[in-house]
């Protein structure tokens, strides 16, 4: 008897009435009302956890989708700006004429969607969804083992975004959607195959399925066809001589049909046969790590398919919550340690698209945001190794105790640091603001160094007047990546400045199939007519002045900001313009050669006018007078005389064991002069 059902069993066996009574039924009344309500609240508790796993596939979904739109946009954005498609008969047959074209297809269409950031990652995030319910369809997973299925969701999220720098060598930009479609299309002969109960007639739809399935979806028809012949092997009411034979039939399926299709298309290689639709990467050392999630994707089917009979009875609630948390968690760890989390490309990419268009305040800003989001982090790494130095005199310890300190402070790569220079030439502030801000070269947070010419050549050579290199550059793209939506905008635009508008014509005429890029097209045609309107529309207008030169082809060795520097070294041209001697003059200064920064500021002060020196301009003029004890006399302001009289101060009284070690102080009171960047932005790698 529980303690409630006691308490009014008392008060009615009670002789007395009135009050007793009334205490009784009251008590009785409350009683059965706590009995009630505890039965209902512990059905409640006990389907709790199960609604709750209901709903997180969902929440999860959104969660990812709100980052995606907002931290992920600009790598969302880039990966569709080295993308195409079109719709246009030609591109389609050129793109099916090998087995898993139409997968690709398929992928680049979903892909254009990316150039609206929030819409495609919707698109992409609902297809996750979709992957996941049809996977637990396709196995018919109980409740106890729906977590399973988030697995192969997991794994496709860490394909596409453990990418970084990898997707500037992906040879087309169609696996962030076609891997997950050729999943889906895979689970076809799954469902079907459940579906037919005679032996031949299973048979006929492994063989329709993969002879139908291959030249569409390549290699995920093959595991489509094995994961079929799997669940039937696994079927116990099938006599287990025939489960044999099917399994037989769907190997030597996976093996002929290939090898037969080879006969039909020719444009790959026999050995590519078995892995066509996985994604293709121009550079070996990628290739494994790129596809390793999504050929794990691929093989969960045909384990799942052998063991998915042990999954589909429920078992205790207590077991059932252990399960799908452990499966969650370990899920969502794995997304979150191998998705790519560099602040450094973030900004990069940020960056390049204010470039794309012509955003020159915007590319400013957000280097700035980036120099400021890590200064509380560069303060706090500097207090730790402040404390961590004290009273170390040895000179190797002090050199290793640094060197474990370097990742902790930011530093901006080259990337960075040349649009920022480019940003403001454009404005005509670089001279004035360049070296009043954070500089450095930090090497890529990537397997491999990807060339800075991959990444913004054809960006950086059509915006200083070096068309046909960035023309050579796109050419190179299209051969060794495939087409883009980045290539063809280029390539026009080079055109157009030639005045080569029949070649501009049919470049444009690609981007006017597209539909985010159709407008910009017919803009971009009216302009190749008439020069004379162009030469006065942007971003041409920025880009003619720096055409001073005699137009040649060079060979930059696939290194941009080295070739760039070589480019503005040369001897002055005889028609240079005011924007040619300024960016000459600041490039000049970036070599840190005194002499060239002699030869460029006479033609500087000359075309340009000038009457009041940039800042930047003076203090190098002034540094390289004082070392030199020679040089062109100018008028030096107080204020420079007086900053370089305070730096060579702080240098007597303040010795310099490390020049890393001595980096972060000296920036804190000279960052902003031509001074510290003399002495401390030394020995860069440019790649």
């Amino acid at each position: 008897m529980t303690v409630c059902e006691n308490s009014y069993f008392h008060a009615f066996s009670n002789e007395k009435i009135g009050k007793n009574a009334i205490f009784g039924a009251i008590s009785y009344m409350h009683a059965h009302a706590i009995i009630y309500m505890t039965h209902i609240s512990k059905n409640k508790l006990e389907g709790l956890p199960r609604r709750l796993f209901k709903v997180l596939p969902y929440f999860l979904a959104v969660l990812l989708w709100v980052i995606l739109a907002t931290y992920g946009q600009y790598f969302l954005k880039k990966v569709e700006d080295l993308s195409i498609f079109m719709f246009d008969w030609q591109y389609f047959k050129e793109a099916i004429q090998i087995p898993g074209g139409f997968l690709g297809v398929a992928g680049s269409f979903f892909t254009q969607f990316l150039y609206l950031p929030w819409l495609g990652s919707l698109i992409w995030v609902f297809l996750l969804l979709t992957t996941y319910q049809l996977t637990v369809k396709a196995f018919k997973l109980s409740e106890i083992f729906k977590a399973l299925a988030i697995i192969p969701v997991a794994l496709f999220i860490i394909g596409n975004m453990s990418l970084g720098y990898g997707v500037f060598i992906m040879r087309e930009q169609d696996h962030f959607f076609a891997p997950l479609l050729g999943y889906m299309a895979a689970l076809i002969p799954l469902f079907a195959i459940r579906h037919i109960k005679t032996f031949g007639n299973k048979i006929i739809l492994l063989v329709l399925w993969t002879a139908i399935g291959f030249p569409l979806f390549g290699t995920f028809a093959l595991i489509g066809t094995l994961s079929a012949s799997c669940v039937t092997l696994m079927n116990q009411e099938i006599l287990r001589g025939k489960r044999l034979s099917i399994l037989v039939v769907s190997i030597a399926l996976i093996i002929l049909i290939p090898l037969i299709a080879y006969n039909f298309f020719t444009s790959y290689r026999l050995a590519d046969s078995w892995h066509l639709g996985l994604p293709t990467i121009s550079e070996d050392v990628w290739t494994h790590a790129i596809r390793s999630p999504l050929q794990l994707a691929l093989l969960f089917l045909p384990v799942m398919s052998l063991i998915s009979s042990r999954f589909k009875e429920n078992s205790k609630s207590s077991k059932s919550i252990i399960i799908q948390v452990s499966i969650y968690i370990i899920s969502i760890a794995a997304v979150w340690i191998f998705w790519f989390k560099d602040d450094n490309f973030r900004t990069e990419l940020a960056m390049s698209e204010a470039v794309d268009r012509f955003e020159w305040q915007k590319v400013i800003d957000i280097y700035q945001d980036a120099v400021n989001s890590h200064a509380k982090s560069d303060a706090k790494a500097y207090a730790d190794r402040t404390a961590k130095l004290k009273g170390v005199k040895n000179q190797n310890t002090i050199n290793e105790i640094v060197d474990s300190y370097n990742d902790r402070f930011f530093e901006p790569t080259r990337t960075m640091v040349i649009y920022r220079d480019l940003a403001l030439l454009k404005m005509n502030r670089a001279l004035d603001e360049a070296f009043t801000m954070k500089d450095g070269g930090r090497p890529q947070n990537s397997r491999t160094q990807i060339p800075m010419v991959f990444q913004s050549g054809k960006q950086l050579y059509l915006q200083y007047g070096l068309v046909n290199m960035s023309y050579r550059w796109c050419l190179e793209d299209v051969i060794e990546h495939s087409w883009s939506y980045s290539t063809l905008k280029y390539m026009a635009m080079h055109c157009i400045i030639m005045q080569e508008s029949d070649f501009a014509y049919k470049y444009l005429n690609k981007l006017n199939k597209t539909i985010f890029y159709r407008n910009w097209a017919k803009e971009q045609m009216a302009l190749s007519c008439d020069s004379a309107l162009m030469s006065i529309s942007k971003p041409y207008e920025e880009i003619l002045p720096y055409m001073c030169f005699e137009n040649r082809m060079s060979n930059d060795m696939m290194k941009s900001e080295k070739f760039l520097m070589q480019h503005f070294s040369e001897p002055e041209p005889p028609h240079a313009t005011p924007e040619y001697d300024r960016a000459a003059l600041l490039w000049a200064m970036r070599t840190q050669n005194i002499p060239l920064l002699w030869q460029r500021i006479i033609p500087y002060l000359i075309s340009n006018n000038v009457s009041v020196l940039p800042r930047g301009v003076e203090e190098a003029a002034f540094l390289y007078s004082s070392l030199e004890k020679k040089g062109i006399e100018l008028p030096y302001s107080k204020e420079v005389k007086d900053n370089y009289d305070a730096f060579n101060r702080y240098v007597n009284s303040n010795p310099i064991r490390n020049m890393k070690e001595a980096a972060y102080p000296y920036a804190q009171k000279f960052g902003n002069t031509f001074f510290y960047y003399y002495y401390f932005i030394r020995n860069l790698q440019t790649y």
